[in-house]
């Protein structure tokens, strides 16, 4: 049986070395071609529903607190505004869309950002509610105080921890919401989690892990958890294996030794049929945390 995740302190950031951080990436922002952010979006897992919706609410909950929905709608009722940092190819901010937000999807990817948009025209086809900026979390161009939630998904671990603070802090509007959404592999099923380990799956749930943050400027923070499942066959997992940073950033060599034991490892020990879909339990964690209004007291 492998090893568990070695332990680490509870608030320590899930890449604590900067140099590491920025390698792996440029494996997606620099070095991702076309073809690989298309293979990227079809094999990656959506977001459950639920999430989405709570985060489609909180913004909405934003916009409609005291005056401000007045101010931005003249008395009309408009869309949620929600950004979407590190958005790679709109996986989150298709679902976003689909609920009738306003997104503002922030992603330095060229190709990234090709596919998002390619994927996103037919929702957006008046291209009044979704905006593509291609650019980094740390520094998004977009106007003060604009945002009602500020959402990562599967990206928060890129960021400068400080920098992007200072930023949703700027972007978010008082008491607007800042959330990091990630969905992981249930490594509590002895089968997946052997299964990370082959695939050198980096992004392992942490209990009692929370994003770390300034308490001067954001509440604590709420976390919900949702398990499900995703029916996808041997060879879509060999392709969702190819998508991981540790993959894109490996050697060849390191990828062939990866391809050999992952062969082994669906074939023959777990003996699954080829073309046949398998359950893969999934883990998705959101956090959500109120941004302080300045001047107010923490608590």
């Amino acid at each position: 049986m492998p090893s568990r995740p070695k332990h680490r302190p509870a608030q320590q950031a899930l890449i604590s070395d900067p140099e590491r951080r920025r390698r792996l990436a440029a494996s997606f922002a620099d070095d991702t071609s076309l073809e690989e952010a298309w293979r990227y979006d079809a094999v990656r897992p959506r977001y459950p529903e639920s999430v989405v919706d709570q985060l489609v609410d909180a913004a909405r909950a934003t916009g409609a607190s005291g005056s401000t929905a007045a101010a931005r709608s003249g008395g009309a009722e408009t869309p949620p505004v929600i950004a979407d940092l590190g958005a790679g190819t709109g996986i989150l901010s298709r679902a976003l869309l689909a609920r009738g937000a306003q997104v503002h999807a922030v992603e330095p990817s060229v190709a990234m950002t090709e596919v998002l948009g390619a994927r996103s025209a037919e929702q957006d086809a008046g291209r009044t509610r979704l905006q593509v900026h291609r650019t980094t979390a740390e520094a998004t161009g977009l106007a003060e105080a604009s945002c009602d939630v500020v959402v990562a998904a599967q990206a928060w671990h890129w960021f400068d921890d400080a920098l992007v603070q200072e930023e949703v802090c700027r972007i978010l509007r008082p008491g607007g919401v800042l959330a990091v959404v990630a969905n992981y592999l249930d490594t509590s099923v002895p089968w997946v989690h052997r299964l990370t380990r082959i695939m050198r799956a980096g992004d392992v749930y942490r209990p009692c892990w929370t994003p770390p943050v300034n308490p001067a400027h954001f509440g604590a923070w709420e976390t919900t958890q949702q398990r499900w499942e995703r029916q996808i066959t041997p060879e879509q997992i060999r392709e969702l294996s190819t998508t991981l940073s540790s993959w894109l950033s490996a050697a060849e060599a390191a990828r062939a030794r990866r391809r050999e034991n992952l062969d082994w490892y669906l074939d023959e020990h777990l003996a699954l049929t080829p073309g046949e879909p398998v359950a893969l339990p999934y883990l998705t964690v959101l956090h959500t945390s109120v941004s302080r209004v300045p001047g107010a007291p923490v608590s």
